[in-house]
């Protein structure tokens, strides 16, 4: 099986857009596309797998590493034009029970929930995008496999 990976470049950040293709002609392609860059990098990752990978081409993961501006912003586009069989991100909300006891004592499970998803805005844009079109979002872990690769680290 052999693996393509493209780096596209993000401007003067630190910032990742990597899309990721790997299969044979026989058997199919799998595409994944990690981290997104800026909001104008999502154009470029949409015209990239257009052009190289085939219009109309299936994401089977979109991943986030992180939710820095300079690597989910440009997910956003990508979510909302192909069909994605899943996201990968994590949700920090979700466990605002796990950490409450870690915060002052007048946050309800609730108030931290939303103060954590109005902390991420961008994070909660991906998820709506996702959502919306019936893509399962799932966590991004230590130890969870993500088509052929193992979150490891």
């Amino acid at each position: 099986m052999g693996y393509e990976i493209d780096f596209l470049s993000v401007g003067d950040s630190n910032g990742d857009a990597i899309c990721i293709r790997y299969g044979t002609p026989g058997l199919g392609y799998n595409i994944h596309i990690t981290d997104g860059g800026y909001a104008d990098t999502g154009q470029r990752i949409i015209d990239h797998v257009n052009q190289y990978y085939g219009r109309g081409a299936r994401i089977a993961n979109v991943v986030l590493s992180h939710q820095d501006g300079d690597h989910i912003a440009g997910l956003i586009p990508v979510v909302r034009h192909f069909d994605v069989g899943a996201v990968w991100m994590n949700r920090p909300w979700l466990y605002a029970a796990e950490i409450l006891h870690a915060f002052h004592s007048n946050y309800t499970i609730g108030g931290l929930r939303k103060a954590i998803r109005d902390a991420y805005p961008l994070l909660v844009e991906l998820e709506e995008a996702a959502l919306a079109k019936g893509i399962p979002v799932y966590e991004s872990f230590a130890g969870s496999w993500i088509g052929s690769f193992d979150l490891a680290v």
